[in-house]
């Protein structure tokens, strides 16, 4: 019949992409912002929008997808940043909705979504070293400014549970994946697992931004000259090591460049990332350096089991059987990463 739509009751939404029109309306609605554009930015572990108000005003709407791992980490993120700007710390500031709540909670088909706005991050990513230098610098002011936030407690701890063992339970559950391999990926996650526990009594810990591979920290100069960054994309946040939040932008070099070992290229970002982490005041230990290679390692654990865990909106094309055997190279090999003090 003409002008009938109706839906199969055989379909099972895994995945809603939101259409702009969508956002603008709900932020307009929950947040108070009258929105005049409104696109999107990327569909990844979350859905990310570009927002700009009546009256110039740039923000970024976040559409948080449904994960494996549990229920959204939205309150205590929201809160985290608002603490940091409080200290006047360079982040990304939450912007409440118009009732004072962290976001917006909302039905999707595949279940309740947080929708959650944030003030845009002008800048590009940092690309020289003198820009490298200054995102540690920032990094160590992240850090010591979240040393007495009392918000909400995080919904998980970046612990050997949190990078290792979901990303194991997510491969068990891997389609027609080899016994072998998977036993493999077992047995390289109990012996991180027993070098973390082995180590953690002697590591710094910290509030970690979680995510700190160069690309969620803009850096902007001023019309004096003056380079400051802004970070952002707090959703991975949570307590744990120092050496994790340090690890993983090497891990991301490495990974992006599909090297074994450092290039020089690395080894000259990594001083002035450290050195910039130094100089803002930051105390880095000669068992958090010592213990980089197997953060590395434990990040692309993580990574990896961030694919695994969302073949349902990403497929496995997202993480090839055939990519995930030539990783356990990859492992050994980063067992042995020099990248200098």
């Amino acid at each position: 019949m003409h002008g009938t739509h109706s839906v199969d009751p055989d379909l099972i939404t895994s995945h809603t992409t939101a259409a702009p029109a969508s956002i603008a309306r709900w932020v307009t609605q929950h947040h108070g912002i009258p929105v005049q554009a409104c696109h999107l930015i990327r569909r990844g572990l979350n859905d990310n929008y570009a927002l700009r108000s009546k009256d110039g005003t740039r923000y970024v709407a976040r559409l948080y997808s449904i994960r494996p791992r549990g229920d959204f980490n939205v309150d205590f993120e929201v809160s985290l940043l608002s603490h940091l700007d409080r200290r006047g710390v360079d982040v990304a500031a939450p912007v409440p909705t118009a009732k004072g709540q962290s976001h917006a909670r909302l039905q999707f088909p595949e279940g309740p979504r947080a929708l959650a706005v944030f003030r845009h991050a002008d800048g590009a990513i940092p690309e020289g070293l003198d820009e490298i230098e200054l995102t540690g610098r920032t990094l160590a002011r992240i850090h010591q400014a979240a040393r007495d936030h009392d918000g909400p407690p995080s919904r998980y701890t970046l612990d050997s549970h949190h990078l290792v063992g979901r990303t194991l339970s997510y491969l068990a559950d891997y389609p027609d994946l080899d016994p072998a391999l998977l036993q493999s990926y077992r047995e390289l996650a109990q012996r991180v697992t027993r070098e973390l526990a082995a180590a953690e009594g002697r590591l710094t810990r910290v509030i970690c931004h979680g995510d700190t591979h160069g690309f969620n920290n803009h850096v902007s100069t001023d019309a004096a000259g003056t380079k400051t960054t802004t970070f952002f994309d707090f959703d991975d946040a949570g307590p744990g090591f120092l050496a994790y939040d340090l690890s993983v932008l090497p891990w991301s070099y490495l990974f992006r460049k599909n090297l074994k070992e450092p290039d020089d290229t690395l080894r000259e970002r990594w001083a002035h990332y450290l050195r910039g982490y130094r100089s803002g005041g930051g105390d880095v230990g000669q068992h958090d350096l010592a213990a980089l290679p197997l953060f590395i390692q434990l990040r692309h654990l993580w990574n990896l089991g961030e694919a695994a865990g969302r073949l349902h909106h990403w497929g496995t094309n997202s993480a090839p059987v055939d990519w995930l055997k030539k990783q356990l190279e990859m492992f050994e090999a980063w067992r042995r990463v020099e990248l200098g003090a």
